[in-house]
């Protein structure tokens, strides 16, 4: 079974997660974002986030979004998995 795909709130959820790993909280990852606290507050109120926002927050906690094949057989091949 094929996953769904994310919302945003799932991303900002593992962002956040991620960010938490590192010992950083909100405040201080909306400072590596160049993002008001608020901002962060805002999201996870709201569930949404723009594509330019989540690429942000990610990459301030050292991850990137990326499009994958939705294939469960190409992602397989892709990684080496099947054979």
């Amino acid at each position: 079974m094929i996953p769904p795909s994310p919302t945003p709130a799932r991303l900002l959820e593992e962002i956040l997660a991620a960010a938490r790993e590192q010992g950083l909280d909100q405040r201080r990852l909306a400072a590596r974002a160049s993002l008001s606290p608020f901002t962060i507050s805002r999201l996870k109120r709201q569930g949404d986030a723009s594509l330019a926002t989540l690429t942000r927050l990610a990459a301030a906690v050292g991850l990137r979004l990326a499009l994958v094949p939705d294939d469960e057989v190409v992602a397989d091949v892709e990684r080496g998995e099947l054979f």
